[in-house]
């Protein structure tokens, strides 16, 4: 987990990030809160397309009306 402590400099509030070469997502919540949050590698990068692709299992179900009868 990454922690920090904040620090006054002149009249503002410093938070220091570790130097991991780290790039954040900044998100701001209505109540005031900033989030950052580590952006991720994109998992999908350099797949083949299709490659998580899940055959659908749903297709032999019939629907009448609002339920679905097996």
């Amino acid at each position: 987990m990454l922690t920090t402590k904040s620090r006054r400099q002149r009249s503002s509030v410093i938070i220091d990030l570790p130097t991991e070469n780290q790039v954040y997502i900044v998100v701001y919540s209505e109540d005031g809160t900033i989030n950052l949050i580590p952006k991720i590698k994109d998992p999908f990068e350099g797949k083949e397309k299709a490659e998580y692709y899940e055959k659908d299992q749903w297709q032999a179900l019939s629907c009448k009306r609002k339920e679905i009868v097996f």
